[in-house]
């Protein structure tokens, strides 16, 4: 009897597990609709791009379609206060200097998400993704 409830547990935790994935995509999705996302004339496509630790675990997911920028967190991240103001700091500045508008997902303290419109151009893409890498990096260590 102890085998089958083993098998059993392992299958429903697959599936579990199987399942989240396919809700985090549609969760993706449905934001990108929700943000005005609209494909252009090239086909609308979307890149992946990761942030990861020094250890090389993936953080997050970057998924960028000019001008959206969405970072995924993939791993359980609470941001220390220093942290969370110095990358409220930079994005600050860059709304300021590069008119981009952002937002940061909490889940109680844990961080979730970071979404940014109006990165219209490869060089910002980079600068912020550089800043923000610099940031979770070092949170996750």
């Amino acid at each position: 009897m102890e085998a089958n409830t083993d098998e059993l547990r392992k299958f429903l935790e697959g599936k579990i597990a199987s399942l989240k994935k396919e809700l985090e995509y549609y969760e993706y999705l449905l934001s990108m609709i929700e943000s005005g996302y609209i494909p252009n004339s090239r086909g609308g496509k979307v890149s992946l791009d990761y942030i990861k630790s020094r250890k090389g675990e993936i953080i997050g997911e970057i998924y960028f379609s000019p001008p959206s920028m969405r970072v995924l967190i993939k791993k359980r991240l609470v941001l220390p206060k220093s942290y969370m103001n110095a990358m409220s700091k930079i994005l600050e500045d860059t709304k300021n200097t590069d008119k981009i508008e952002y937002n940061i997902v909490l889940d109680k303290e844990e961080l979730k998400e970071i979404s940014i419109t109006g990165v219209k151009e490869e060089l910002l893409y980079n600068r912020v993704k550089a800043a923000l890498q610099s940031i979770l990096e070092r949170a996750s260590s």
